[in-house]
């Protein structure tokens, strides 16, 4: 079963409902010489019961002052109370505030700090050996709060409306476009159009000295990748496969890409890999920036995978959002597996599927383990959901999601996707609201088929044998390097399990398809037949265990085939 992802009365994690945010008019003025910021936001809110209390999420930010207003009497001056160790700011007001809508302001400021998280300095060196300073964000989990007071929650998604308050030698990029540039007392003045309705740990800001390539045009999305001076010249790779995996993208999933422009950048002191920002996604320079032409392979394999990955995000986690963090796995292992599928598509001679074979084994390596956990698990507060970032949510969660798709078909598995990302646009669900959509679309029991491979830990060990002539019996165990046995809390484990075998018989050879949901299933062997593969394709993430008498029987031509790229 799904956690349920509403917040308990007590909690101290999540914020209460009856005050929610619908759109933030933000302006920050970032000094990069002091590394500190100024900024206020008007925050238009939705009221729902009354209230003289307003709770939201702020830490390392000085507020000055908060008031609100309705559609009539004066604004209010709100009281200030931060509480560092629940990262909230209380507001009380001396009257309470009735259903409806308000507009609540509040002015800041904070500091650029040198922790890769919130609103945050970086510097470089340019070829002269000067060095420079740059600011830029990363808010995924709970980061936002750093650089603005908000509901820094996913599910509190609202419309942003960013003005930068910049030095006129500089440059800034935010989530959408520029709707107007002009100089107000010595500084340029940025402000951008409205993004879609999106959750805050999406918001990005960078600025400074950085340039743009020239945009390529991917439908109506111009597409650029930004990096600082004198690097400008490694972006053609990342910009290519930036443009060819967003087409595929929009085709995949039926849907156009859902902001106003897509710009890459290129970040010199970044923490991850990348970070999936609407509209602006940030990068590690190593993870976008490559010579094409000195670069090895892996290199050039590893800019395609993760420009494809994060792209993929536009859809799969910005469009459509987890409704709380245990929903996190399916977002990274999903953009994990249509990675796969664009670059293949992309590349079909670097036969990725077949070296995605080598990331596999290693979940398959720590999933064996007694200590190994679910793909996903219940997440009290966002930092639990740290340990999600890792071999079982990217490779065996991407692992579990092509033994799903092989076993419904690959079309029927894009429609349901289809069919989830339209009923949840711009909103937020968790994880079994895609399994409803693929049960939907392929009329087949998928949640029940799917919880047993997320909410447990590990994988099934089949072992087939034969009895008499022409009966195979296969019987389902947890895997464990304890002899390929099961041990201890294992043994009650059971998985409705895909199969695709393949049987040669008479000189002829042929596949089916089975859903093993006992302990021991019994399957007909045809008259004749001579040997046997169990997972034909590879494509189950599970072992295999022959008896001594089926490995007799075994033929390279029951060799395993590749997995099928998805094609329009």
């Amino acid at each position: 079963m799904n956690q349920d992802s509403s917040p308990g009365p007590l909690d101290p994690y999540r914020l209460p409902r009856q005050v929610v945010p619908t759109r933030y008019d933000l302006r920050l003025e970032p000094d990069l010489t002091n590394a500190t910021f100024a900024g206020q936001e008007t925050i238009t809110l939705t009221v729902s019961q009354p209230t003289a209390d307003i709770f939201l999420n702020a830490i390392e930010l000085e507020i000055l002052s908060a008031q609100i207003e309705g559609d009539a009497g004066p604004a209010r001056q709100a009281g200030v109370l931060l509480d560092e160790s629940l990262q909230r700011c209380h507001l009380t007001f001396a009257k309470s505030l009735s259903p409806g809508i308000w507009k609540l302001t509040i002015t800041f400021r904070g500091t650029l700090n040198d922790k890769l998280r919130g609103f945050y300095r970086s510097t470089y060196k340019d070829e002269q050996g000067v060095t420079h300073n740059m600011a830029a964000t990363q808010f995924e989990a709970t980061d936002a709060r750093r650089a603005f007071p908000c509901w820094d929650e996913p599910d509190f998604k609202a419309v942003f409306a960013a003005t930068l308050v910049i030095d006129p030698a500089l440059t800034a990029v935010s989530n959408s476009q520029i709707a107007s540039e002009t100089l107000e007392g010595g500084k340029k003045v940025l402000r951008f159009a409205d993004t879609m309705k999106m959750s805050t740990y999406l918001v990005a800001f960078i600025v400074g000295k950085i340039e743009p390539t020239e945009p390529t045009m991917v439908g109506r999305t111009p597409l650029r990748l930004w990096a600082v001076p004198g690097k400008k010249h490694l972006a053609t790779f990342g910009q290519d496969i930036a443009a060819a995996s967003l087409s595929f993208f929009e085709t995949y999933y039926g849907i156009p890409y859902p902001g106003d422009k897509l710009d890459l950048l290129a970040i010199p002191d970044f923490a991850s890999g990348a970070m999936e920002n609407l509209g602006a996604i940030t990068y590690r320079e190593t993870a976008l920036l490559v010579d094409r032409q000195s670069a090895t392979h892996g290199e050039l394999e590893r800019v395609a995978d993760v420009v494809a990955h994060v792209n993929a995000h536009m859809w799969f986690g910005d469009l459509v959002t987890m409704s709380w963090w245990n929903g996190l796995w399916l977002n990274e292992a999903f953009a994990t597996f249509m990675e796969m599928m664009a670059v293949d598509v992309w590349k079909p001679e670097w036969k990725r599927w077949d070296s995605f074979g080598v990331s596999r084994a290693a979940a398959f390596s720590v999933d064996g383990l007694q200590s190994t956990r679910p793909i996903e698990y219940p997440v009290q507060a966002p930092k639990d959901a740290d340990a999600m970032f890792d071999v079982l949510t990217y490779e065996k969660g991407a692992s579990v999601l092509l033994m799903l798709e092989q076993h419904i078909g690959p079309t029927v598995f894009r429609d349901g996707v289809r069919d989830y990302l339209q009923a949840h646009a711009y909103g937020n669900a968790d994880t079994n609201d895609l399994w409803l959509s693929l049960r939907k679309i392929a009329k087949q029991p998928v949640p029940e088929l799917m919880n047993g491979w997320i909410f447990q830990p590990g994988f099934p060990l089949l072992t087939a044998k034969v009895n008499g002539p022409s009966e195979l019996t296969i019987t389902q165990q947890r895997f464990s390097y304890l002899s390929g046995t099961q041990s201890g809390s294992s043994h009650d484990q059971q998985w409705q399990v895909p199969l695709q075998m393949r049987v040669t018989a008479n000189g002829k050879v042929s596949t089916s398809r089975l859903l093993l949901t006992e302990q021991e299933t019994t399957v007909a062997l045809p008259q004749g037949w001579e040997s046997l593969l169990l997972n034909e394709g590879g494509h189950g993430f599970y072992r295999v265990r022959y008896e001594s008498d089926l490995l007799r029987r075994w033929k390279p031509s029951c060799g395993r085939a590749s997995v099928r790229p998805w094609k329009s």
